[in-house]
């Protein structure tokens, strides 16, 4: 878990941007990146929004591409608009906020971290969808203004009821919505536990996702509305949507309340220590006899410099260890391939996803060696095998 960071100094996205994305520059110190899958959606899109101005302002000509085009530029703000509301509540509360990605069917805001009280996670949730309830009614009120026949009246409609239901939609009691996280919010402040208000939130997304996947069925069984294949597929890939995310935040949660009894300690390998010219067959007999489930590899000072890889050491036939030495089997100890022996959960994950290895140098307070811990292990300590 990333600290949390004073608003003034929000967190900076390490790296190069994710591929396939647009820098578009930084607000507040958080890079804003567009997906490039946004042009041809937003031709295409575009394309079709004119067709409707076309049909009712012919006198317009080729400026309906131009008219419908920046309608769609108008879209993209307001959802910009509605991210940075999370964004700017969560510096509001010391979150760090590294970046806000910008997509037509799905945009986000990198939030590091969890929030640490009830209220936070209610209120970085429910800003977004109030920004674009806000905007909607703006808009709304903006087409109230101006002549009802033109086609700058048609727009601002449009991106009224287009804010409408984004943030509407938002709103509902599942994860991974803006609702969601909300509706956790209220069940962590009336239980007092996060974890049960993420599993509640998880499975509120799966129950709005069977009722999406069902909406076209009732469309007609309710309002005798014959339903298209052009609804069944939305209802698909939007019911697919909520299902799968949802489904992704239940493991996360079972997960985390995993974290905190998993120990470095208690998963170690005892490792024996051989020098780099041992014959391989020579350091398999040590370790059985120790006992030892790991392999280290010694310089001539006695420092450890490289670790014997299991899956390397199964693929050598019994017949050639003999004549293979360790290090012909051993990988390098990198920095990042070192970890405490009283580390746990949290810092067990940040080791796993910031430096990926199979075996990793396990050292006690003093610096010496005090065992391996492998990847396999650690795999099946979180499905508590």
């Amino acid at each position: 878990m990333a600290e949390s960071r004073d608003p003034q100094s929000p967190a900076q996205p390490a790296g190069p941007p994710p591929p396939g994305t647009w820098v578009l520059g930084r607000v507040r110190g958080i890079r804003l990146t567009m997906r490039f899958s946004w042009l041809p959606v937003a031709m295409l899109l575009a394309f079709g929004f004119s067709a409707v101005i076309g049909q009712q302002f012919p006198e317009i000509g080729v400026w309906r591409y131009a008219a419908a085009f920046a309608f769609v530029v108008a879209f993209t703000l307001s959802i910009l608009i509605h991210e940075l509301a999370h964004a700017l509540m969560a510096l509001r509360f010391g979150i760090g906020v590294s970046e806000i990605n910008l997509g037509f069917f799905a945009a986000g805001t990198h939030i590091e971290g969890e929030r640490k009280t009830p209220f936070e996670e209610f209120a970085v949730s429910v800003v977004g969808p109030i920004a674009s309830l806000i905007v909607g009614g703006l808009a709304y009120f903006g087409a109230q203004a101006v002549d009802g026949g033109g086609v700058l009246y048609i727009a601002l409609w449009q991106l009224a009821v287009s804010n409408l239901i984004v943030g509407v939609t938002n709103l509902l009691p599942g994860l991974p919505l803006d609702g969601g996280w909300v509706l956790r919010a209220i069940v962590w402040k009336f239980t007092g536990n996060m974890h049960t208000g993420t599993i509640v939130a998880a499975w509120g997304g799966r129950i709005m996702a069977i009722l999406v996947l069902a909406l076209p069925v009732m469309l007609q069984e309710i309002w005798g509305r014959q339903p298209t294949l052009i609804d069944f597929l939305i209802a698909l890939a939007v019911g697919f949507f909520l299902y799968m995310g949802s489904t992704a935040q239940l493991m996360n949660a079972r997960l985390r309340h995993k974290l905190p009894t998993l120990q470095v300690r208690t998963m170690a390998r005892r490792a024996i220590a051989v020098h780099s010219g041992t014959p391989l067959a020579e350091a398999v007999r040590m370790a059985g006899v120790a006992q030892a489930g790991a392999v280290v590899v010694i310089d001539g000072e006695g420092k450890p410099h490289a670790l014997v890889s299991e899956n390397a050491v199964a693929a050598v036939a019994e017949n050639q260890r003999p004549w293979t030495t360790v290090s012909e089997v051993s990988t390098r100890i990198a920095a990042g391939h070192i970890i405490g022996v009283n580390d746990t959960g949290e810092e067990i994950l940040k080791t796993l996803r910031e430096h990926p290895a199979s075996e990793y140098l396990v050292l006690d307070a003093a610096g010496s060696v005090y065992g391996v811990l492998a990847t396999a292990d650690i795999e099946r300590a979180f499905r508590g095998r």
